[in-house]
């Protein structure tokens, strides 16, 4: 097998683009191997939450004018569902563009809202609801069927996650991971946006984007969130006045992650120079890949 054919496919197939470095070199291979023009089975999907850094939003953009492909923008606004409804929340799904798409954490707060809950490292639905699911509810909207083929973007360094997602079905999609395939790494991705016309306006950590994805998610190690907080105090204010929107009756339920300090707290240490010690303190991989 040729290594262009890991990156074709003659079914219905979703590139999910998380907007980061690494989906968005699986999405140029992808062009690559129909040389620039992605045909009519293949369609692009961003499922934007509103906490995406700004810069995420640019790149997005970038990608699409720079390599004349349509990408479509998804928000997905959900909402308590009445008692006798069969399901707790509705999903509302909508498209945007790139001037119309949220950004101040819209689509988030109101998922929290309709389930009375913050997402945390167990109940992580979050990426579920507003990714996974607008990306479905779209597809089904134009006429495709379950299961179709899902491209996402982890990489051969990622053995652990790639071996446990390819090729199971999950939303409907069907997941592919060509990129693991491949044995890309993160030193590929790296080398290739370091000589490439445009790059993602976000700091490139050793291959890795500390800022991506939404910018303090709570599944990030809690001294990667304080550092960023460091330099953008203000980034932590949505995430404080989301948790004080929740329910404090629900305990732990209220705060997107008990073994760490709330993103109140985490604003003062990081705005008073404090120290804390996390202990072991690493961040655990969003599936929306990089």
């Amino acid at each position: 097998m040729s290594k262009g054919s890991l990156y074709r496919t003659d079914e219905n197939c979703v590139i999910a683009f998380s907007g980061g470095r690494t989906s968005a070199y699986m999405l140029r291979k992808v062009l690559d191997a129909y040389d620039g023009c992605l045909p009519e089975n293949i369609k692009v999907c961003f499922a934007n939450t509103g906490k995406e850094m700004p810069e995420t939003l640019d790149f997005v953009r970038d990608c699409a004018k720079k390599w004349n492909i349509d990408i479509v923008w998804l928000e997905t606004y959900a909402e308590e569902a009445p008692k006798d409804h069969k399901t707790k929340v509705i999903f509302n799904v909508k498209t945007v563009t790139y001037d119309t798409a949220a950004r101040n954490g819209e689509p988030f707060l109101a998922l929290m809202k309709a389930r009375d809950l913050a997402p945390n490292p167990v109940a992580r639905f979050c990426t579920k609801d507003l990714k996974s699911i607008p990306i479905r509810d779209y597809l089904l909207s134009i006429g495709w069927e379950m299961p179709y083929v899902g491209f996402v973007g982890i990489r051969a360094d990622e053995e652990r996650r790639a071996s446990k997602l390819h090729g199971t079905t999950c939303t409907g999609q069907e997941r592919y991971l060509p990129l693991w395939l491949d044995g890309i790494t993160k030193q590929d991705v790296s080398s290739y946006w370091s000589n490439n016309e445009f790059d993602l306006n976000l700091p490139n950590n050793n291959g890795v984007t500390d800022w991506g994805n939404c910018d303090l998610c709570f599944l990030k190690a809690a001294s990667k969130k304080l550092a960023i907080i460091r330099e953008r105090p203000d980034l932590a204010d949505w995430w404080i006045y989301a948790e004080s929107q929740m329910n404090k009756q629900k305990g732990a339920g209220a705060f997107f992650r008990a073994d760490h300090p709330s993103y109140a707290d985490m604003k003062i240490i990081a705005t008073s120079q404090q120290t804390f010690d996390f202990g072991i303190d690493g961040s655990i991989p969003c599936f929306c890949g990089d």
